[in-house]
Formats: structure tokens, C-alpha cells, sequence
């Protein structure tokens, strides 16, 4: 193969994974549920076939992961004012408080796997990966 993107993007998908785990670990997170916290707190009160489709993981690995959050003092979960059937995801105060140490490590990792690159080539490569995660998009 000439030029082999899903080896490229697995290599980099866990070298970016093992250094937010680095620097996630001290807080008590991992990046797995460090990824859940973002997304919920970019949308409060969404619920758990939201979450699975943000998230795209599937729904028991999803149902686990909230779980835990939840029994780990991270996540609440409310009772849906709209669907009784459904509950709203929020972060608990204690979430609340790690989030800009959250968005800072965001930073710093991206800044070390971007750190080659100048910055119109960052926007290209952001700009051809959404391209191509929107080709794949069901």
C-alpha cells in the first residue's frame, strides 16, 4: 500500500491517547471518560442516545461508562423533564471544577502532536480530517 491512513491515524490515535492518560491519570481520569465529561459539558442535560452518538461507541460500552462516572462522583443523572423513559446527563460540581485543568490539557497535547507543523498546515490537516470523517459519517 502506498500510503495507509487507517495505520497512520491508529498510531497517532494512541500515542495522543497515552499522553492524555499521562497527564489524566493524576486527576483520577482516564481518556475514555475524560472524553465523556467534555462532551457533556458541551451539552448539559443530554441524554444517553446523544451521548452514544457524540461518543460513537456503542451502547453498553456507553451505559458502563456512564455508570461508573456516575458511581465515581463525576456525573449525575435527572430524570428527562420531556421522557420519563430518559435521563439528562450533567457534571457534578466536583466536574465542574477539573473542567478548564480539562481544557489546558487539551492544549498542551495538541500543541505537542501539532508542535511540527506550522499553523496553516495545522489548519489543512484539520480541515482534510474533517473532510474525511464526514465521508465516513453514517
Amino acid at each position: 500500500m502506498e500510503e495507509d491512513l487507517i495505520r497512520a491515524i491508529a498510531v497517532l490515535n494512541t500515542r495522543l491517547r497515552h499522553a492524555l492518560d499521562r497527564r489524566l491519570r493524576p486527576l483520577g481520569l482516564s481518556e475514555v471518560n475524560y472524553y465523556y465529561l467534555l462532551v457533556i459539558s458541551e451539552q448539559p442535560g443530554i441524554n444517553q442516545a446523544a451521548l452514544i452518538d457524540r461518543v460513537a461507541r456503542d451502547q453498553s460500552s456507553v451505559t458502563r461508562q456512564v455508570d461508573r462516572l456516575t458511581r465515581q462522583g463525576w456525573l449525575k443523572k435527572e430524570r428527562s423533564a420531556t421522557d420519563a423513559r430518559q435521563s439528562a446527563l450533567f457534571l457534578t460540581p466536583k466536574a465542574e471544577q477539573l473542567l478548564p485543568q480539562l481544557w489546558q490539557l487539551t492544549e498542551e497535547v495538541n500543541a505537542a502532536a501539532l508542535s511540527g507543523l506550522s499553523a496553516a498546515e495545522r489548519a489543512t490537516l484539520l480541515q482534510l480530517l474533517d473532510r474525511s470523517y464526514r465521508g465516513l459519517a453514517e
